[in-house]
């Protein structure tokens, strides 16, 4: 997942070109006390913004269809997928891995405390896993991403649990019935997996069709939510 600053005020960006080179924890400091006056002046505070002062987790799940990844705080997961039987050929892989995600995200979130949680990680995953995970749409202002895939995203989370439609249907759904090929895009660069569920995406002959982490789980996937269902 990509990240984006909170507002696209200049004001902020000229706050946020500013913190780059900062201390972590001086930044942090900063921006709490940011907040501190927002709420004593009654200012609504994005999520996005809570997230800049708030502990951050990551871990690992093991689930039904492979080992689940995720970042997630104030409740919501920020970031998930899957890592691949083969790519771990000794138990230390799992760790570099998981590093090199937590690398990534870290480079778009200058100010958060990110923490291991294997159990806060694994709750997430396997609600949005059961079908009972609650989606908060204020992840979306903290997603980076074209108005195009910000609609498709939005428009995954709206697909009933247990359900599979085609992209020429997704497409068609967001207005944009000619642009199949750009909403299967979009679709591939869902960040946050499980939790929107790009995996309920097929292909118009009901083939299974692509899925980042490999066809199969996207396969395991939807054959687990039709079980549960």
């Amino acid at each position: 997942m990509t990240s984006k600053h909170p507002s696209e005020d200049s004001d902020f960006k000229i706050l946020i070109d500013a913190i780059e080179n900062m201390d972590p924890d001086e930044a942090r400091i900063m921006f709490r006390n940011i907040l501190s006056e927002m709420e004593e002046e009654g200012e609504q505070i994005t999520f996005p913004l809570r997230l800049l002062t708030s502990e951050i987790y990551y871990g690992v799940c093991p689930t039904p269809v492979g080992l689940a990844y995720g970042i997630g705080g104030l409740g919501q997961l920020l970031l998930a997928g899957f890592i691949r039987e083969e790519e771990i050929k000794k138990p230390e892989d799992i760790e570099a891995i998981l590093q090199e995600v937590i690398e990534d995200f870290e480079e778009n979130m200058l100010t958060i405390t990110l923490l291991r949680n294997d159990e806060f990680i694994s709750k997430m995953i396997k609600s949005a896993l059961e079908g009972t995970y609650v989606f908060n749409d204020e992840i979306f202002e903290a997603l980076e991403g074209t108005d195009l895939q910000q609609a498709v995203w939005k428009e995954l989370t709206k697909i009933p649990y247990g359900q599979t439609i085609s992209y020429e249907e997704l497409a068609l759904r967001i207005g944009s019935p000619k642009a199949v090929r750009a909403v299967a895009s979009a679709v591939g660069d869902n960040p946050i997996s499980i939790a929107i569920p790009c995996h309920r995406i097929v292909l118009k002959s009901g083939r299974i069709g692509e899925y980042h982490w490999g066809s199969d789980i996207k396969e395991k996937l939807i054959a687990y939510e039709q079980a549960k269902k």
